[in-house]
């Protein structure tokens, strides 16, 4: 199992006068990595959960102990930060062995509803997932389009079908943050945007 560089979590919150202070200044605690992906791995510095944010609170939202979803339910968010190694290290079960691990069957499943799958990393969560290359290089593949993308490149995923592909020799870091959303599968997705496109010609000719 190759060891993964720590992630320094420096955590804010406030004294009993008010005043910001530093809580903590430490490797993330929460920091995970793969038994069967040699390289593969993720570090969760923070999570909130559903509902009001109590920010006179010291817990630690994100500490070994905290049991953290692979994937965030409606009104959740989960800051992960992960390393993908390159394609040609996963075994050759890697699909399986990648959604064993998080616990993610539902959400490759998913991400094969409008077509089948072209990269075993191919999945779909309901959630709004902010991504930033912070090292290397990946390919973000989709149904219909691939991206290649660089340190300092970001993307913006709303509930697509997708895949991270590391086609080169080195292993790639990036970071997420995922804000969990109303659950609509892209079948509802292709139905009510046709509905719209036939409203919005009916408008255009009355």
């Amino acid at each position: 199992m190759n060891a993964r560089p720590p992630v320094r979590r420096v955590v804010t919150g406030h004294d009993d006068d008010g005043r910001s202070i530093v809580l903590s200044d430490a490797n993330a605690p929460h920091h995970w990595t793969s038994e069967t992906i040699p390289g593969f791995g993720a570090t969760v510095p923070w999570m909130t959960t559903a509902g009001p944010v109590d920010h006179s609170s010291d817990v630690d939202a994100a500490s070994a102990e905290t049991t953290i979803p692979s994937f965030p339910a409606t009104g959740e968010t989960i800051m992960r930060i992960v390393d993908f190694p390159p394609d040609a290290v996963y075994p050759a079960e890697a699909e399986n062995a990648i959604f064993d691990e998080l616990d993610g069957h539902a959400e490759k499943d998913a991400g094969q509803e409008r077509a089948q799958s072209k990269h075993f990393w191919f999945h779909r969560t309901d959630s709004i997932d902010y991504a930033v290359v912070l090292s290397g290089e990946v390919t973000l593949i989709l149904d219909g389009d691939e991206s290649t993308l660089r340190a300092g490149d970001v993307v913006v995923q709303r509930a697509t079908s997708h895949a991270w592909s590391n086609r080169t020799e080195t292993t790639a870091r990036m970071l997420f943050v995922l804000i969990g959303t109303e659950p609509q599968s892209a079948e509802e997705i292709a139905r009510t945007r046709t509905a719209l496109a036939a409203d919005a010609v009916a408008s255009s000719i009355a």
